[in-house]
């Protein structure tokens, strides 16, 4: 049988430069190999050695890179099996209906690079809509009776300012859940602030899964960026809530955001020495995330906010940022991503997914909240979690024909980015090259 090197695997070499490591994006399958042996199976490939001569141990490694679709047949027709592989993935995720619930556009931090700054913050979820919610929400799961799953984000701005319809709201959903024996699963992105002990015992109640809270960096750099309206400092209380919320094992997994730019970043480490003393290094998950211009008044226009132009970095300065980022929290013991990735499915292109707005109103991503410009519907004339804008693919072919080994990690890219940049949602936002250098980057911290 012929074969080839699969369309979705990159090479990158290890850091000692000695060993070449081999990398499947479309099934994480990863692969140590020499130069000597990578050479020799590329002879194979090319017919330049006779099959007679090819020695066992050879045979059986080329074996055992075609079961991990390293290697691959030659007819294999591997843009058709990314696309089915892209719509199965889609399929898969239709089962969960997500709702994102944004509680309130109000915020009690003012950040200067926060993407819904422009955005009114007086819009607030009350009694009378929160009933018309789950009324939808209900009707909804009649209609689509497939989903088996249903997932509730409290977002916002800040969505514990508004804790009364959430202590009215979530029982009300996961009532609708255990009468249609639906997993029920809750989790909040919040500024962790005001997710003290009573807030987390009320949510546990209702199988708290993960909460996502953003932080600057140590003490006194986060203070300076992530601070309140009255001028205070944020970082003591989160930290002590995060703390609090391990300790009485209230809280199952953070997702601990950093942002970062050239403020900041140089300081970040010393944010993983303060985990590390206070022994939550196991516990957290990191993630980080430069900060790039946001949208503002006039739809399409990406207009750089005074913070970005003073702070912020190129995209090629953002991936080195971002690599060594990780470089130094795997040093400290934190576990790091084995990849970078937007796609195949975001909650934008879900099926069953839909942001509701405090005044009723659906979107589809949680960038474009506080924007007219992307509302699809609303709970009042609206039976549907689907805005046709999100889900034209065709740009996938575009950028299969182009055979980027890239795309199972991106799926052409943002389509709220997308928009924002052509002004239209099908056609691709390639960011390739940062794509490229974080994932080489992670394959060599985490394999090489």
């Amino acid at each position: 049988m012929k074969l080839k090197w699969s369309q979705f695997v990159f090479f990158v070499k290890s850091k000692n430069q000695k060993i070449i490591i081999a990398r499947n994006t479309l099934n994480s399958s990863t692969v140590r190999i020499t130069n000597q042996i990578k050479d020799i199976v590329e002879s194979v490939i090319d017919k330049k050695i006779e099959k007679d001569t090819i020695p066992l141990y050879i045979r059986e490694y080329i074996k055992k890179l075609v079961q991990l679709e390293i290697l691959v047949p030659s007819k294999l027709d591997e843009k058709e099996k990314y696309l089915k592989f892209f719509y199965k993935t889609q399929q898969e995720e239709e089962k969960t209906f997500s709702i994102f619930l944004v509680t309130t556009r109000s915020c009690q931090l003012n950040c200067p690079y926060c993407f819904e700054r422009g955005v009114s913050q007086k819009e607030q979820l009350n009694i009378e809509t929160a009933k018309k919610i789950v009324l939808w929400c209900q009707n909804y799961l009649n209609k689509n009776n497939s989903c088996n799953k249903l997932r509730v984000v409290l977002y916002g701005g800040e969505p514990l300012l508004n804790k009364r319809i959430i202590e009215y709201i979530l029982p009300r959903l996961y009532n609708i859940a255990r009468e249609k024996q639906l997993l029920f699963k809750l989790d909040i992105v919040t500024n962790g602030e005001l997710l003290d002990l009573k807030t987390l015992s009320f949510l546990n109640r209702y199988n708290l899964e993960t909460a996502q809270i953003t932080v600057d960096g140590p003490k006194e750099i986060h203070d300076k960026r992530r601070i309140r309206k009255d001028g205070k400092g944020t970082f003591d209380r989160i930290m002590q809530n995060i703390s609090m919320g391990f300790h009485q094992n209230l809280l199952k997994k953070v997702h601990l955001g950093i942002t970062f730019d050239r403020q900041n970043v140089h300081l970040i480490p010393a944010l993983f020495d303060f985990l590390v003393m206070h022994n939550l290094q196991q516990k957290i998950e990191l993630s980080f995330i430069g900060i790039f211009p946001t949208i503002r008044e006039q739809l399409g226009q990406r207009v750089p906010d005074s913070h970005f132009a003073k702070f912020g970095l190129s995209e090629s300065k953002n991936a080195i940022k971002y690599l060594w980022l990780c470089q130094e929290a795997k040093k400290r013991g934190f576990n790091i991503p084995q990849k970078w990735q937007v796609g195949p499915v975001c909650t934008a292109t879900k099926v069953n997914s839909v942001i509701i707005e405090p005044n009723g109103t659906l979107l589809k991503c949680p960038r474009a909240v506080g924007y007219k410009e992307f509302v699809f519907g609303d709970i009042f004339s609206t039976t549907e979690a689907y805005d046709p804008n999100y889900n034209k693919f065709d740009f996938l072919k575009k950028c299969l024909a182009k055979g980027c080994p890239l795309l199972p990690l991106c799926s052409g890219g943002c389509r709220f980015q997308a928009y924002v940049s052509s002004g239209s949602y099908s056609k691709p936002y390639c960011k390739s090259k940062f794509i490229e250098k974080v994932n080489k980057g992670l394959v060599q911290l985490n394999f090489g």
